[in-house]
This record gives structure tokens, sequence and C-alpha cells, in this order.
């Protein structure tokens, strides 16, 4: 019987080493591209504006007011109370000093079978070396605490630059550094965005048989200035 303790003890050891490495690895290929992106900028001269990293997973929560106890200093209010249940949602906005904001986001995705759509959005306004800091160890807490292996993350950086730049230098740049492939590219009126893949990268989804994880969007106002955003795997905020 003692034996069969300390195989069970072990085995449940190594499982949960197992999730550690999992979580700590998805944390640091997120910060390890936001590294890479803030590079970037760096070395083109832009200007860095803010910086966004939006969590998603759906999940299963049996008990939704358990979960919502593991979100420790966020005040979440219901929505979508009375007839409508289905519609039920989750929500919480935080705003610190330090030029940081969070939301939380719960919605009920299915109620028979307790399912959640979880996401977890946070921004950087002021980007100083301790607020990205801050920003990182945020981000590892809350996927530590609220997500699994499954979840998916979405970051992006901001930047801009007086007048019009060299986007020819910027993309051959990035191409360079990051060993990037371009899949898709769109030109308008002031306005171009890359979509391609770089094996730098382990974030990636699948965009017609063909794995993306990097976007680019440019968009010139002649005159004033030119924005640069660019996110990984895709860009799923405004540019």
């Amino acid at each position: 019987m003692k034996y069969f303790f300390i195989t069970f003890a072990a085995v449940g050891m190594m499982f949960f080493i197992d999730q550690l490495l999992i979580e700590t690895k998805s944390n640091i290929d997120n910060q390890n591209e936001i590294d890479d992106m803030i590079e970037i900028v760096d070395q083109q001269n832009l200007n860095l504006s803010n910086l966004q990293t939006t969590i998603k997973e759906e999940q299963e929560i049996a008990d939704i007011q358990s979960f919502i106890s593991r979100i420790n200093g966020y005040q979440l209010n219901i929505q979508g109370q009375g007839v409508d249940r289905s519609r039920l949602k989750f929500v919480s906005d935080r705003q610190e000093n330090d030029g940081i904001s969070e939301s939380i986001l719960l919605v009920r995705t299915n109620e028979q079978q307790n399912r959640y759509q979880v996401i977890y959005t946070i921004t950087l306004n002021k980007t100083t070396p301790e607020g990205l800091k801050e920003y990182k160890e945020k981000i590892k807490t809350i996927t530590n605490g609220l997500f699994t292996e499954n979840a998916q993350s979405f970051s992006c950086v901001e930047a801009w630059k007086s007048g019009i730049i060299d986007i020819v230098c910027l993309i051959d740049f990035v191409k360079s550094t990051l060993n990037m492939t371009v899949i898709d590219e769109t030109k308008e009126s002031h306005f171009y965005t890359w979509t391609g893949f770089t094996p730098n990268w382990e974030n990636e989804l699948k965009q017609n048989d063909e794995e993306i994880n990097l976007q680019i969007a440019v968009r010139e106002r002649i005159g004033d200035r030119t924005t640069v955003t660019i996110g990984t795997p895709i860009l799923i905020h405004e540019y």
C-alpha cells in the first residue's frame, strides 16, 4: 500500500510539473514575442504608443462563483440576468495609475454544459521599463490563475512616426529579423497590411491551410503621422 501511495504521489507530481512547464513555456513564448515586436519598433526608430494582449479560451466551469473567487483584485459585475439568461456575462474593468488597464469578460456560451468564453485583455499606455515589467507579471499571474495550455493569446504593439515612413525598408527589416515569409498583403490608399509566418514564434493559426503568426498594418496620414501596428498571431483590434 505504501508503494502504491508513493507511485501515485510521484505520478501526480509529474503531472503537476508537466502542467507547470506548459504554462511557463506559454508565458515565455508570449513574452519573447512581445520583446521581438518592441525591438522592431526600437530598431526602426518608431515611437511606441501602446501594447496590448488578449487571452481567450472556452472552458467548462461547473461552479462559476468558485471560478470568480480565484480572480483576486477584480470586481466582476453580472450582466444579462433575467429573461435572457443565455446572455449571462460577468464583466470587470480596472485602470491603474501606471498606465495599465485590464478587463475580464466571462460569457456563458452553453447553459446546459456550463461552458464560458473567458477573455482577458490588458493594455499598457505608458511604455516605461517599469510598466513593461508590471505588464508581463500581470499576464503571467492571470494566465496561470485562469487559463490552461489551450488558451490563445493575441499580442500587438502600436507605434508611430511623424510623416511617411519607408514601408519597403520596414518590411524588409521584419523579414530579415524574424525570417518572415509573407503569405498575403493588401495595398489601399495610404493603408497597407501584411500577413505572414515566422519560425521564431510559437503562436500560430491556420489560414487557407497555411500557418500564420504575424500581421503588420501601416496607415499613412499625410502631413501628420504614420501608424504601425504589429501583432501575433493576427491583429484582433482596430488599427
